[in-house]
């Protein structure tokens, strides 16, 4: 792939909401600046199963942008001897708000089916046979006579070669991802008979686990991803509630839960129901370390995978703006690639240069007071960066997943974004006496300059 050598070109090439592809060329390894070993264990975990009956049901959780979806499908391609992947982004293939338990299932149903047809191995006509004689049991009559199950008219005929249950699966699920009487009609249906659904797709799981056995000694292993992007209250509900569902699904499963159910459990810690597997954020410096220094590879890493995109030499020839970037993303790879995309658009000229970077982290700095003004968060931002540690408090939960702050390995620390650090000091400079911040991060008076050299170098 080539490098983007103009800021035009780079402009697209740095989105940040793009995950890379499990081959993608741009890859960068960064778990020896995590810290944590949460990817290799999992690979452990699915490399030594036990028995064909024996299921590995997983969590596998982060800060959102810290890279988890990469490095899911990374995981898959790794796997790849070991099982055969389906992959499920949830906020796309279900409604974005909220889903229930049978939306999951339905969904489920559905890419199973699809998936082995598209391999060249369908599943077993008996199989999908049952699901559609399950679902003829829950048609119900409209005003007009007409039968209609959740909306769908069960009449609807085959599509160029597409099986009916296919057609089926698709008409329902889509009338499930947006809020409707139809939908609520189908989901009555469907809590009619409890169990129902859920015997019906692991009989399709069944189905496919045998076809991979046979054909290529494989497990089932479903991702499922982009639940961190939900509300964490109602993943709770959703995991703890229908835990018995999830332990009872017929495959290898890895979920991706909102990062603050594994530091503060709603209702039950997760750990009981699954394995649980935390990936922290990029580590640039130490806990002790100003918020604008460096140790470690960290910043050569993040560098490294900027240059796998663009010709940093001739985009970003300057060493200072690149260190500016790197520092203030904190270590997230979202934020890192969202400063260094915003940077293109601010860009005076044909490359990014160190006046540039700050203008863009001045607006960013802006951005941040405004969010956490209407929120109130300060009081959490500033114990956070006094303490360096999480607690029960609601309000430091929030600003997590916020990504306002951050968690880094070691010995498991806490900090706030190196932005917010800016505020906080800016804060207790007006005002002396209303927090200790200035104590926090005394490399951050020089924030505006991009920290000291020897913190640079």
């Amino acid at each position: 792939m080539p490098l983007a050598r103009t800021l035009e070109q780079a402009t697209p090439v740095l989105d940040p909401d793009a995950p890379l592809e499990s081959d993608d060329p741009r890859y960068v390894d960064f778990s020896d600046v995590r810290g944590g070993v949460a990817v290799s264990r999992l690979k452990k975990l699915l490399q030594r199963h036990g028995s064909r009956d024996q299921w590995e049901h997983a969590v596998f959780s982060s800060h959102r942008g810290a890279g988890k979806t990469t490095e899911l499908k990374r995981l898959a391609r790794e796997l790849s001897a070991h099982c055969f992947s389906i992959y499920i982004e949830a906020s796309t293939a279900l409604d974005p708000v909220e889903f229930s338990i049978e939306d999951l299932l339905l969904v489920l149903a559905r890419e199973i089916e699809a998936v082995f047809r598209a391999r060249g191995t369908p599943l077993p006509e008996p199989a999908t046979k049952a699901v559609e004689n399950y679902f003829s049991e829950l048609i119900f009559i409209d005003d007009t006579g007409k039968s209609y199950l959740g909306g769908i008219d069960i009449q609807a005929k085959q599509q160029a070669g597409i099986p009916f249950f296919a057609t089926l699966m698709a008409n329902l699920t889509a009338s499930l991802k947006f809020s409707s009487d139809h939908r609520e009609t189908l989901r009555r249906q469907l809590r009619r008979y409890p169990g129902a659904l859920l015997t019906h797709v692991n009989s399709l799981l069944k189905e496919a686990g045998h076809i991979l056995r046979e054909q290529s000694s494989q497990r089932l292993l479903l991702l499922i991803d982009n639940l961190d992007r939900y509300n964490p209250k109602f993943i709770d509900q959703l995991l703890v509630a229908s835990q018995d569902v999830f332990k009872s699904l017929q495959c290898d499963l890895i979920l991706t839960p909102p990062i603050e159910l594994i530091l503060k459990p709603q209702s039950q810690s997760l750990d009981l129901v699954f394995r649980c597997e935390h990936m922290p954020t990029i580590s640039l410096r130490s806990k002790d370390q100003g918020y604008w220094g460096f140790s470690g590879n960290g910043r050569e890493k993040l560098i490294e995978a900027l240059g796998k995109r663009i010709d940093i030499d001739r985009l970003i020839p300057d060493s200072e703006a690149r260190s500016l970037l790197v520092a203030a993303s904190g270590g997230g790879i979202r934020e890192f690639f969202r400063l260094a995309q915003t940077c293109t658009l601010d860009a005076a000229g044909d490359s990014i240069t160190s006046d540039d970077v700050q203008g863009t982290l001045k607006r960013q700095r802006s951005e941040f007071r405004n969010r956490i003004d209407a929120n109130n968060w300060w009081p959490a931002l500033r114990a956070i960066a006094d303490s360096k540690r999480m607690t029960s408090d609601a309000a430091r939960q929030e600003v997590v997943f916020q990504r306002l702050a951050f968690q880094y390995n070691g010995e498991i620390w806490y900090d706030v974004h190196p932005l917010v650090a800016d505020l906080l000091l800016a804060g207790a400079a007006e005002s002396p006496g209303r927090s200790s911040a200035s104590a926090v991060a005394p490399s951050a008076r020089k924030a505006g300059r991009g920290g000291s050299r020897k913190e640079r170098s």
